[in-house]
């Protein structure tokens, strides 16, 4: 293995010819490439490889240019990457099946959630979601202008995020779910600054 003297993990990763580029607390690193037949492995290092393509497959499908911010942001001593797949390995079993969709994250960030957050449907209107939440009375008055944001998911299919409008300082609202997917079963909630600097952990609700 060998060091490198200029950190290239933002130009390059992964396996080159011989070589893999890889990042490791920050710093970028270069080592030959196993050279290893597919059919030497042994079934746990099957299922670990099984298990990353389905939570790789998760960052695809709710990939985009708000969520890789959001996940470069969160990240310190790795890319936005590593860290989504290092926050949602734990969703997914040995075998890559899902665990449980509550405990996938979406978003990342140093902001507090809010205290007693739900949501549920409006009987009225299905296609609505209605929230509220407790601030804390300790609360830095900026933070009152922080916005709900959300994405909705069914069956492995995931919508865009949903700037719903509602301030964290409201304490409650409702907003519009998007038509895709349809007959959403969860949705996860997060808070995003103002100035889009700024973001909190997701927290998902079956709905």
């Amino acid at each position: 293995m060998a060091r490198m003297k200029r950190n290239v993990g933002d130009l390059v990763s992964g396996k080159i010819g011989p070589v893999v580029f890889y990042q490791l607390n920050g710093e970028s690193y270069v080592r030959a490439s196993p050279n290893r037949k597919k059919d030497s492995w042994s079934v746990e290092q099957l299922q670990h490889r099984e298990r990353i393509s389905k939570v790789s497959s998760f960052w695809r499908s709710v990939k985009s240019d708000e969520t890789r911010k959001i996940w470069r942001l969160a990240a310190v001593k790795m890319n936005g990457y590593a860290l989504f797949m290092k926050a949602n390995m734990p969703a997914f079993g040995m075998d890559g099946s899902l665990i449980d969709p509550l405990l996938l994250k979406v978003s990342a960030g140093k902001l507090h959630l809010p205290l007693h957050l739900k949501a549920e449907r409006l009987p009225e209107r299905p296609s609505a979601i209605a929230v509220s939440w407790q601030n804390d009375p300790h609360l830095k008055s900026e933070r009152m202008q922080d916005e709900l944001m959300a994405i909705s998911s069914a069956d492995g299919k995931f919508s865009l995020i949903i700037p719903t409008g509602i301030l964290r300082g409201a304490m409650n609202g409702s907003f519009e779910l998007l038509p895709k997917p349809e007959a959403p079963t969860h949705i996860y909630l997060f808070f995003a600054s103002r100035m889009r600097e700024e973001y909190t952990e997701s927290v998902c609700f079956q709905i």
